[in-house]
């Protein structure tokens, strides 16, 4: 694990916590980021013991001081900020997760609607494929976060002792560290709009299936995640319905938005 910091760093206090293979890629993308300048950067290396992040994580929260107040950024080596987070962070509460882009899940008696929030652009690691991830709204209160970045303060973390799952190794950790604080406490995600780039388009592997066996084992509600647009929970035989940043996808989808919240 190694640290870095700019002295002349104001408030908020930031750190970015991230796990790193690619030491090169992290450099350019997060520690030596302009956007990220005068942050401390906390980066496990991962090129030997290909430890899981989850527990990568936790181990950062474990030997944290909690006197002293941060904002945690924890992020991939992959994941790049396209301004600067600092200015946004100032005027928010303390008391809600934050992420770039995520997904929100509607349950009704039959149906399930679900639309990603949040806009990023995404591409392969070599910069190609470059495509503009855009959600059905640019802000607002999701389930779960991609795992690319999660954004939480650390008096939150402090006061009820929040910790990463280390069952998930290198899926949907983010996906259940967003749920276990809703049901547990009642802490909301909401989608942070900022410019940012994710240089992996990602793959669901037979290792992704079997964490979200694992994670809908833990929880009684009906949830949903960037990943695939996968569902998490029991859906039964409700119809799952995705509404995407289209007029030609279920044009009506605003309304039954608007109705439903209204309910």
């Amino acid at each position: 694990m190694s640290e870095t910091r700019n002295s002349d760093y104001k408030l908020p206090k930031i750190i970015f916590i991230s796990v790193v293979r690619d030491f090169k890629m992290y450099d350019r993308l997060v520690r030596k980021n302009v956007y990220n300048s005068g942050a401390d950067f906390i980066a496990f290396d991962n090129r030997n013991e290909n430890i899981g992040i989850a527990s990568r994580y936790n181990f950062f929260l474990d030997g944290y001081d909690f006197a002293e107040p941060a904002w945690f950024v924890f992020c991939h080596e992959d994941w790049e900020a396209k301004e600067s987070i600092a200015s946004k962070l100032n005027s928010l509460s303390t008391g809600i997760l934050y992420g770039p882009i995520g997904a929100k899940s509607i349950v009704t008696e039959k149906k399930i609607y679900r639309y990603s929030v949040g806009e990023c652009w995404q591409s392969d690691r070599n910069g190609e494929n470059l495509k503009k991830e855009k959600g059905l709204l640019k802000k607002g209160i999701v389930d779960t976060f991609d795992c690319q970045c999660l954004i939480v303060h650390s008096t939150l973390i402090g006061k009820y002792s929040l910790r990463f799952d280390p069952s998930f190794s290198f899926d949907l950790y983010v996906e259940d560290f967003c749920i276990n604080s809703f049901e547990k406490y009642g802490i909301v995600s909401k989608v942070l709009p900022m410019k940012c780039r994710h240089w992996s388009h990602g793959k669901l592997t037979d290792r992704f299936y079997s964490s979200k066996s694992y994670l809908e084992g833990k929880y009684s509600g009906i949830y949903t995640t960037t990943a695939g647009g996968a569902m998490i929970g029991n859906t039964g035989t409700k119809k799952v319905i995705s509404f995407k940043h289209s007029i030609f996808n279920h044009p009506e989808k605003y309304w039954i938005m608007l109705t439903i919240k209204r309910k």
